[in-house]
């Protein structure tokens, strides 16, 4: 089937490039030289969508569908497991068309049968095909992918987009268990933040640029040269995910994803405030080349390397590290401040005086 030779062929191309990083150099910290504080004593609890987990990490969504995928999706079930972390499953949209697609989704719930699993769909979807989708694994949490960018520089991709904030709605209001809302690489305005909190999602995934580049891989795909023109397109994840929050203003969760994949920039993420933070590149491209320990010892290195940061912030936890002083320089800034966002009051932020 074209559907399976695809997802396939996603996962080949991924492989070849090492995971993109998204830019966060423009986001400094500020060092504290007098902490009090002791490295055991910092935690990386946090709450996401109203649960309690040990750590703000997350893995997001990479496949499914074929025999490769669920090989993975049992792979990364086992690691998700292990690490304590939520897991999102790839589109489910090829096991909906196909059943004997579906083994390569359930058994990651099989695996994991008290983890915290999320389903995948398109926006094409409507609350009944949403609802297979969370059926078929027992779901958690469901996440809607916009992928307008990638389907259009697919050869079969689709074309017609109308009515996706209606359905998003829609599937909001009779779907019982959370909707997160997430691009695929190109970034999410804060125009387009505000329509989805209209429309009731309960968290917005960014998916900036930085991470996987869909574009280039659909390019290599079909064989047919990458425009220039397209070649960067879509928003910065570090810009992305400040527009996010600007107008998020706490009335829903906000996930940075995007080529955030190393330690500081996962708690520059957090620290801008970010409520969860989700990798992909990172994790396929360990598991398929060193395997689930590797992967495993990646996660738990990632972890530790964000207390030490978090030590050198003098923070106890996810809640005190948003509330330190940072500086938003360079291009980003530039950007943000012709968008009218205020940069002042990140670089104000004392948590000791509130």
């Amino acid at each position: 089937m074209p559907r399976l030779h695809r997802k396939n062929e996603h996962i080949y191309q991924s492989l070849r490039k090492i995971p993109g990083r998204a830019d966060f150099s423009d986001i400094h910290l500020i060092h504290n030289c007098l902490p009090n504080q002791n490295l055991d004593e910092i935690s990386l609890k946090t709450v996401i969508m109203g649960r309690t987990f040990r750590s703000p990490l997350f893995i997001n969504a990479l496949t499914g569908g074929t025999k490769l995928a669920l090989i993975i999706n049992a792979a990364l079930a086992g690691v998700a497991k292990e690490c304590g972390l939520p897991l999102a499953v790839g589109s489910q949209k090829i096991a909906l068309e196909n059943r004997a697609a579906e083994k390569s989704f359930r058994v990651v719930r099989r695996l994991s049968p008290e983890g915290i699993i999320w389903s995948n769909i398109g926006s094409y979807a409507d609350p009944d095909t949403a609802q297979k989708a969370v059926q078929m694994i027992k779901a958690d949490g469901l996440q809607i992918h916009l992928n307008s960018s990638q389907e259009l520089m697919m050869g079969e991709g689709d074309r017609s987009f109308k009515n996706t904030t209606e359905r998003l709605e829609q599937i909001s209001k009779n779907i019982q268990i959370p909707v997160i809302v997430k691009e695929v690489g190109f970034g999410i305005a804060r125009e387009q933040a505000a329509d989805l909190i209209k429309a009731g999602v309960s968290a917005i995934d960014v998916g900036g640029r930085g991470g996987t580049n869909f574009l280039e891989i659909e390019s290599r795909r079909s064989g047919k040269r990458l425009s220039k023109s397209f070649k960067n397109w879509g928003i910065p994840t570090a810009i992305s995910l400040i527009e996010v929050l600007d107008v998020s203003r706490k009335h829903i969760d906000v996930f940075a994803s995007g080529g955030v994949n190393h330690a500081l920039d996962i708690t520059k993420a957090l620290a801008l405030g970010a409520n969860a933070v989700g990798m992909a590149g990172l994790p396929i491209n360990l598991l398929l080349k060193k395997g689930s320990r590797a992967l495993i010892h990646e996660i738990r290195t990632i972890e530790h390397e964000m207390r030490q940061i978090m030590m050198m912030l003098g923070t106890k936890s996810i809640a005190e590290l948003q509330q330190v002083p940072l500086v938003i320089s360079g291009f980003t800034a530039e950007w943000l401040q012709q968008r009218g966002i205020d940069l002042s009051s990140y670089a104000r932020r004392n948590f000791r005086l509130n």
